[in-house]
Order: C-alpha cells, then sequence, then structure tokens
C-alpha cells in the first residue's frame, strides 16, 4: 500500500514550481533503472516518472514538496503500484531512507546538487540519473568515484561535485579531440571558492 508522509516543506522558493518533461526525457531516466533497484526521485511532481519507474523497480520512494501536484498524481494515478512511495517532504530536510541504489533529479536549474547528492550518498546511494549539472539531457553521476582537486586538472571539462560545469583552460595546443571528450569529476572548483577568495582570476574561471 502506497504512503503519503506529510512532513511540509521548511520553505517555498522556486522549486516548490513543478513542470513535467517530455517522454523522450523520462526515457533516457528508464533506461538506467533495473529491477533490483531502489529508487528515491526528489521532485516528484505528479509521479508521472515515478510510476513508470515503479513498473520496474523493487521500491520507488516518490519526494515532493508541493502538496497540491502530488494530491493531483495520487488522483489521476489511483491505484498506484504497491512498491511506489509518495512522500510529501523537502528533500533538503527529509531524512533519505537506508539502501537507496538510484537517486533521480530532473531539475535544469537546481540550486541544491551538492546536499541532495551528500545524502543520497549518506544513505548508501551509488548513482545519481540527472540533468541538474548541464542542463540538458540526462547523465549518470557515479557518487562514490574519486574526485580530483581543481587545482591538479591541467585543462578540460569538469564537473565539481558542488555541481558547477566548466571549462578549464590551458596550453591551446593541448586541446584535442580526446581531451574535449572527457569530462573530469573534481572537488573545489573556482565556484566553490569563490566567497573565500575574491580574486577576479576566479571569476574568469566559473563555469559556463
Amino acid at each position: 500500500m502506497s504512503v503519503l508522509v506529510d512532513t511540509h516543506p521548511v520553505s517555498i522558493d522556486w522549486e516548490f514550481h513543478w513542470a513535467p518533461y517530455d517522454m523522450p526525457t523520462y526515457q533516457l531516466v528508464l533506461e538506467h533503472i533495473s529491477a533490483d533497484d531502489i529508487v528515491l526521485e526528489i521532485g516528484a511532481g505528479d509521479l508521472r516518472l515515478a510510476r513508470q519507474m515503479a513498473d520496474i523497480a523493487g521500491n520507488v520512494y516518490a519526494l515532493e514538496m508541493n502538496r497540491s501536484v502530488l494530491e493531483e498524481g495520487l488522483a489521476s494515478f489511483h491505484p498506484l503500484s504497491a512498491n511506489l512511495i509518495p512522500v510529501c517532504a523537502d528533500a533538503r530536510t527529509f531524512d533519505f531512507p537506508r539502501g537507496i541504489t538510484s537517486g533521480v533529479l530532473l531539475m535544469r536549474h537546481c540550486t541544491h546538487f551538492q546536499l541532495y547528492a551528500e545524502k543520497l550518498r549518506e544513505a548508501g546511494c551509488t548513482r545519481l540519473i540527472t540533468n541538474a549539472r548541464w542542463g540538458m539531457n540526462v547523465e549518470v553521476v557515479d557518487l562514490q568515484t574519486a574526485r580530483i582537486s581543481y587545482k591538479n586538472l591541467e585543462l578540460g571539462w569538469y564537473a565539481c561535485w558542488c555541481g558547477t560545469v566548466g571549462f578549464k583552460h590551458g596550453s591551446p595546443e593541448k586541446i584535442t579531440p580526446d581531451v574535449e571528450a572527457i569530462i573530469h569529476e573534481i572537488i573545489d572548483c573556482p565556484n566553490c571558492r569563490k566567497n573565500e577568495l575574491p580574486d577576479p582570476k576566479f571569476d574568469a574561471e566559473l563555469s559556463l
């Protein structure tokens, strides 16, 4: 039996507003879901993606902070699969259940990427299926991979743990198609440090 847990969002901002994606975007997510997955979706909206994931995965926790949107989905898609657990909660403060294998975050302008990623990792999750970093397509982020420091990256595309993406410039002769094809997982990018180091040179290196 599905359960609605009402923990009320602690604050209201633009992330409170939900809008659906198209089916091709949802299909990109579904391609990465398997039968042994325990999924936690952040910003599940009216459950249209969560329902489809529940047809594949073992269990799906669907977090949505906008009560009216969630209730609309509950009414429209009743009855729900027994393995789909809708939760009315703010993902920033809700305690993620243990045993999650995959997080799902479709939110192109997400401002809390690092918080969500850290909470998922602490819950044992190994990967995050998302479009939040690049604002396009869908990627699978390895939450457990070792990340290098920005200062140790010579040049190339990077995706920081904070959610910022960009390109670190270097010697033009070293930029090759192979270099441009690699996205380096890093920490401590200029965006992370801009408040600590108010230096114009860091502003020039901020993400695209």
